[in-house]
């Protein structure tokens, strides 16, 4: 599963920022959302990475917490805030509570829509679901063949045994 380390060496997404809550870099991403309403809270899932443009927050210190401590509180894999729209610097406040917490917090250069950023983060998150559907599949095939050619139990134990020790 793609976590907050991997989205910060994607080309696509180059100059995205982690600005605080480095505990939690390792935070796997099942899912990516925009927050761009208050009511948001009650929806919120574990691992998801939530995209926003800050606005709904950018007028009150109290949301801003409030932001953090739910995101924290419901195991989301981070925030990630457009810079230059609404926020010129990542509020003090919420850069204090994410460290607090270990949540991460990222900066979003301007020229990236959230759109965008979902879309490059979906792509990679279904590649690398493919490549892990793909070795199933052979997988599958492999053993599936073993008995349809003659095969028994020892020789499916023994490429169980091989596989086992190669992924190990």
């Amino acid at each position: 599963m793609l976590t907050i380390r991997d989205i910060l060496q994607i080309k696509a997404i180059e100059g995205i920022k982690l600005v605080a809550g480095s505990a939690g870099i390792d935070h796997q991403i099942s899912i990516v959302n925009i927050i761009e309403n208050p009511d948001v809270f009650d929806w919120l899932a574990s691992n998801e990475l939530l995209l926003s443009t800050g606005y709904i927050f950018k007028d009150s210190e109290e949301l801003q917490n409030r932001v953090i401590h739910e995101l924290a509180e419901n195991n989301c894999a981070g925030l990630c805030i457009t810079m230059k729209r609404y926020f010129d610097r990542i509020p003090q406040n919420m850069i204090d509570l994410a460290n607090k917490y270990g949540l991460p917090l990222l900066e979003l250069p301007f020229e990236y829509t959230l759109s965008k950023v979902i879309a490059i983060i979906n792509e990679k998150t279904n590649a690398d679901y493919d490549a892990l559907n793909r070795r199933s599949l052979d997988l599958h095939n492999t053993l599936f063949k073993i008995p349809l050619e003659g095969g028994g139990i020892e020789q499916i134990s023994a490429e169980l045994a091989d596989i086992v020790i190669i992924r190990s």
